[in-house]
């Protein structure tokens, strides 16, 4: 956790602000990255919030109860 922000608000702050073009997200960092290297331009940082996205928040699984043995 960075700040008061968990990672899954700030997914969701993304695919909020990103999808006010209208587009799907990941299909517009997708055109973005393929402009910016065919000018040649490093696409490490639209790369990475490409994976943030497609990457699914993972949800924690119930700890199960130590059982009494017999």
């Amino acid at each position: 956790m960075m700040g008061t922000k968990t990672l899954a608000q700030m997914r969701e702050e993304l695919r909020r602000k990103l999808s006010e073009t209208g587009e799907d997200p990941i299909a517009w960092l997708e055109k973005r990255i393929a402009a910016h290297k065919t000018r040649n331009v490093r696409t490490d940082v639209l790369e990475s919030i490409k994976r943030v996205l497609e990457r699914r928040s993972r949800k924690k699984h119930p700890k199960s109860k130590a059982k009494a043995r017999a």
